[in-house]
């Protein structure tokens, strides 16, 4: 699906995913439908979205035939229900709809094997956003010093958001005088919970987040050495036992040397969690007090993660961890409105599985030369795009191709070479870019980096 005109998009469901997404691709000017089963909910939204809202089934053939979903560029069907997702999916398949994706949280359905479901059943895109977010908080748990790890280009570039400590070597420096450890690109700041593109003259305080891009097998100490601290964490403690806390626990108990301990409210959940453990310690807990936390070791865990499916509970755990002195305190935070409070508390970082789904729709929307994509909740993207042949950005400095698109390229891959940016390097058509940008940047991106319509 190559797009350098708005593309028709129809949405099932209006919960945070879908107003997220539906507000998202309106800002970018695409021809949004949306639509729900619940007339309040429909109500509430149809002056809030710039979109059009309507009251119905999603999951019916002859809805979406009225909706013309047969002549949609993409239908995402995200409601609460696995079923109905599906069922509108494999509709709009039928009806001739040109892409799909369904947000599937049960993993009985499809498992890891997206390939039946896109194969077998015609649907593009399978997102489950709990074992997505699950994966993520591992990799930010196993990179010390880093709140948030995303990989590009297969594997061969990480992205990592760095918390500078009064530890770090760039604090009273600005960051084109740092000091360079390992090839790599501080191409993003987060301040006060917004993100803006690094300049060489910003200098950095301690709390601020810094956004770096390096080869993978150099992320590491790149990270360490920015950060001023990083230990390997040892013991780790989760709040939740659910979609989240136990792929996590599953993930992570592999890990040499790490303990984990998982704490769970309800009983049931906590035996039948405890039964799918062979390493982690299972406790069935009710409180989130600092009490309950400090007789469990929390004081003393390198990190501590909520994520037991009630962003209130998740916030108060996650900021009694951080002053108890966890050393890394993460929330799982699905709904929007709850995001400014993670900078207030003091919490080290939010993971949204809200934007994992966002992701993996706006990817489909974007084209077929954007191959991942990393949503920050500052307002801001992380996006790795192929340079087209014969696309205007083909040829150009970096220095031009960051003006002419309103971006910031954070590292090149050419040949399975990283390359670091420099102002004056060229860039040439086949070559994965992971670049840095505002959400309202994406139509500069298709102009300067897609083939000529």
């Amino acid at each position: 699906m190559h797009h350098t005109a708005p593309v028709r998009v129809i949405i099932i469901g209006l919960g945070e995913v879908g107003r997220h997404v539906a507000r998202t691709l309106s800002a970018e000017h695409h021809d949004v439908t949306i639509i729900d089963a619940d007339p309040k909910r429909v109500e509430a939204a149809q002056g809030e979205l710039d979109a059009l809202v309507m009251t119905g089934n999603g999951a019916s053939p002859k809805v979406l035939r009225e909706l013309g979903a047969g002549k949609a560029d993409l239908l995402c069907a995200v409601t609460q229900s696995d079923e109905v997702n599906v069922i509108a999916a494999l509709a709009a398949n039928q009806l001739g709809a040109g892409q799909t994706v369904a947000r599937v949280r049960d993993s009985e359905y499809f498992g890891d094997d997206d390939a039946f479901a896109r194969d077998a059943m015609g649907i593009d895109f399978v997102v489950n956003p709990e074992r997505a977010t699950a994966d993520d908080l591992a990799e930010s748990i196993l990179v010390p010093g880093a709140v948030h790890v995303e990989h590009f280009v297969d594997g061969v570039v990480s992205v990592a958001e760095v918390i500078l400590t009064n530890r770090s070597p760039l604090l009273g420096k600005s960051i084109g005088e740092r000091r360079i450890v390992r090839p790599s690109f501080v191409f993003g700041l987060i301040r006060d919970g917004r993100a803006v593109a690094a300049e060489p003259g910003h200098r950095p305080k301690v709390g601020d987040h810094l956004l770096v891009a390096s080869a993978r097998e150099d992320i590491a100490p790149v990270v360490a050495h920015l950060a001023g601290y990083a230990q390997r964490v040892r013991d780790l403690v989760i709040f939740g036992g659910g979609r989240v806390g136990l792929p996590l626990a599953k993930r992570l108990e592999r890990e040499k040397g790490l303990h984990v301990t998982l704490m769970e409210r309800d009983g049931d959940r906590a035996r039948e969690v405890a039964e799918q453990l062979t390493r982690t310690t299972v406790l069935h807990e009710e409180g989130v007090s600092k009490e309950v936390l400090l007789a469990h070791g929390v004081d003393r865990a390198g990190a501590f993660v909520a994520c037991a499916g009630d962003d209130r509970a998740n916030l108060l755990a996650a900021l009694h961890a951080r002053q108890l002195g966890a050393g890394l305190s993460l929330a799982v935070v699905s709904r929007e409105e709850f995001t400014p409070l993670v900078d207030a508390l003091g919490i080290d970082a939010a993971f949204s599985p809200r934007l994992v789904t966002a992701e993996a729709i706006l990817r489909a929307v974007r084209g077929p030369n954007v191959h991942g994509m990393y949503l920050l909740s500052g307002g801001a993207e992380v996006v790795e795009v192929q340079t087209a042949m014969g696309c205007r950005g083909a040829g150009q400095t970096v220095e031009d191709a960051n003006a002419n698109a309103a971006t910031h390229i954070a590292a090149i891959v050419r040949g399975g070479r990283v390359i670091v940016p420099r102002g004056s390097e060229r860039l040439a058509g086949g070559d994965r870019l992971v670049v840095f940008n505002t959400r309202s940047g994406a139509a500069g991106l298709r102009k300067v980096f897609s083939a000529a319509a």
